[in-house]
């Protein structure tokens, strides 16, 4: 059997290496790794070099427009000119309004993915691919009218993948065949097959030599124990260009500006939340696991203190940490992020951390599913909390570490 893997994140490409070696390890596959970091390359080259797939392709860099202008901004690097980034934009615009109107589907994607050349769409029986971006859309959109009898299969992205695991407007016609999850039983919605991703075993040293490998892992440590972990959240503060003049943000940058406000004040939140943490663990150390996607240089700095310990490689997703290290009776707090959960989902053996969650304190966006989620999790684990506001939050706090740490 043939098969195609396509990710866009650290923790997609995770669950790929996982399944093809436990699910599918006399199969022939294929992969495709979107990231759009600076590190890409390096990710092409490590996997290459597994042999674990026959023909590997990534994303080039998106062209430098608008988006990345403000990220440069919001930096402090202001060495790129406004108005080229504005035509690159313009252009971007329209050669994807021509590519959605015209189906020039393996144009399209030959602007954009390194070696796509080497893939042959109609040699393959089974699809995997997870979010709803241009190049998952095209590629199942192209497969599904040219090759219907190509299956198409959906796997684990993160906790919005137990809320509802969608294709996009795009691809709405097209039938799943199996959505692959490490808890099926945890989803918060049915009418699909699930499936079954095996959970890893820290014994297993072929997957965790291959895994360490293609993320450049060298694990430190053996044990995390009794510690307290603050899982940072990807959200970005409002760039200084919006945040410095208030008659712009009003006027001429009016959408940009409430496009960035929610976020922002997430991003608000979050350093609350943590200064919070710090003053109210005494004298214990604070370790902080920095998500993958945060961008924002300022992150080392917002965390920064005495008690504060920056984990590792940004790159590397939590579920390594777990898998290469004996991970117990710690206390994990986060606003809604996916990796607090991951050593009682994708590792074997039991969990013994407590959870604080605090998506309904921070006003998270995501709140209804993800309480709706870790409330059906809590039947099953004993120590979530979820408190709703700044005095339950250090209430929970306190009492715990009190259980847990004294």
């Amino acid at each position: 059997m043939k098969l195609l893997f396509v990710c866009s994140t650290e923790f997609q490409l995770f669950n790929v290496l996982n399944m093809k070696m436990h699910l599918f390890p006399n199969d022939s596959a294929d992969i495709i790794i979107q990231f759009l970091k600076e590190d890409t390359v390096d990710f092409y080259n490590r996997i290459c070099e597994t042999g674990i797939f026959e023909n590997v392709c990534y994303r080039l860099p998106d062209v430098f427009g608008l988006h990345e202008y403000a990220r440069c901004v919001r930096k402090g690097d202001y060495s790129h000119s406004l108005v080229g980034a504005a035509n690159n934009s313009m252009k971007e615009f329209f050669t994807n309004l021509s590519s959605r109107t015209s189906h020039e589907f393996i144009d399209n994607v030959k602007d954009c993915v390194y070696n796509v050349e080497s893939l042959d769409f109609s040699s393959y029986q089974e699809i995997f691919a997870g979010g709803a971006n241009d190049i998952v859309t095209n590629i199942l959109k192209h497969v599904h009218a040219k090759y219907p009898d190509c299956k198409i299969n959906l796997y684990e992205e993160g906790l919005a993948s137990y809320f509802g695991n969608k294709l996009g407007n795009d691809c709405r016609d097209i039938k799943k065949n199996k959505v692959y999850l490490y808890e099926p039983e945890m989803a918060l919605y049915g009418g699909e097959t699930f499936a079954h991703i095996p959970k890893v075993s820290r014994d297993d040293k072929d997957f965790l030599r291959a895994a360490n490998f293609v993320f450049n892992f060298k694990p430190q440590i053996k044990t995390i124990n009794h510690k307290i972990v603050f899982f940072d959240d990807p959200s970005n503060p409002m760039p200084a260009y919006l945040e410095r003049s208030k008659l712009l943000a009003n006027t001429v940058f009016r959408v940009p500006y409430k496009k960035h406000l929610p976020e922002h004040r997430l991003y608000l939140r979050q350093l609350e939340a943590y200064k919070i943490l710090t003053k109210n663990s005494g004298d214990r150390e604070i370790w902080v696991k920095l998500h993958p996607r945060t961008g924002r240089e300022s992150a080392k700095r917002d965390y920064a203190g005495e008690s504060s310990k920056i984990m590792g490689d940004i790159s590397v997703p939590w579920e390594l940490f777990c898998c290469n290290c004996d991970i117990w009776n710690n206390v994990f707090v986060t606003d809604i992020s996916s990796a607090i959960y991951a050593n009682a989902f994708t590792v074997k053996g039991e969990d013994t951390n407590a959870f604080i969650i605090l998506a309904e304190y921070m006003g998270d966006w995501n709140l209804g599913k993800a309480k709706q989620f870790y409330e059906k999790f809590r039947r099953k684990k004993n120590d979530i909390y979820f408190p709703a506001t700044e005095e339950e939050y250090i209430k929970v706090l306190r009492d715990v570490l009190q259980s847990r740490m004294s």
